[in-house]
């Protein structure tokens, strides 16, 4: 993930912050087509969680907007194998980039040819928050800008989240240590949530367990 926020579903607290994954595992897959997409200019990571996928937007594009919730941009944690708030690692690291907080995107100025929004949805439990996110990659794009959407839908590391109880997309798991929800979102339903937040589809597709969707603020296919 990415997009930390914390929620509270039947009493049960959800760190949401605890799904980022390191930049260690990437999807070489999703690498290799934001390398080679035909967009270019100014890039927004929507749900940075542990830049995971920094190098190769840094690497792509002219500019790169790096935006998570307050909570995961303040903590100091290991990002690519420094201790570092990700602000601080951003700004010793990346001159063509800055960093806005989920709850400042109101503030942001810019609108974004190509926005990467992975593994956020699924992390997160409650519909108005998702609703939140769609509608701020349609706010923040270009009339001509793409977003590639990306959730893990099917893994046999799921098989032991569906002894949890069934909540909106997914699952809300608990152990001794923790709460953690994981939503399965396959393509048909990510379209329908970008649909119904007035997003275009311009192509879907899965790959390797993953679905990937493909919008803009163009007519539907």
């Amino acid at each position: 993930m990415e997009l930390a926020l914390n929620y509270e579903i039947n009493g049960v607290t959800i760190r949401s912050e605890n799904a980022a994954k390191p930049h260690t595992m990437p999807s070489n897959y999703l690498c290799g087509y934001i390398k080679e997409s035909i967009k270019n200019g100014r890039a927004l990571d929507f749900g940075c969680g542990k830049l995971r996928y920094s190098e190769q937007l840094v690497d792509k594009f002219d500019a790169v907007t790096f935006l998570d919730s307050r909570k995961q941009l303040e903590r100091v944690q290991i990002i690519r194998g420094v201790k570092a708030t990700i602000p601080e690692y951003i700004a010793s690291h990346y001159e063509n980039a800055d960093v806005v907080s989920f709850e400042d995107m109101n503030q942001i100025t810019n609108n974004y040819d190509f926005i990467l929004c992975a593994n956020v949805l699924s992390a997160i439990p409650c519909k108005s928050t998702i609703d939140q996110v769609i509608c701020g990659i349609r706010k923040l794009l270009k009339s001509d800008g793409e977003a590639m959407i990306v959730n893990q839908y099917k893994s046999s590391y799921f098989k032991r989240y569906e002894i949890g109880v069934k909540h909106l997309y997914g699952y809300i798991y608990q152990n001794s240590h923790n709460s953690s929800y994981y939503g399965l979102l396959d393509e048909g339903v990510v379209r329908k949530i970008c649909i119904e937040n007035n997003l275009s589809i311009i192509g879907s597709w899965s790959k390797a367990g993953s679905s990937y969707v493909v919008v803009g603020k163009g007519k539907h296919i």
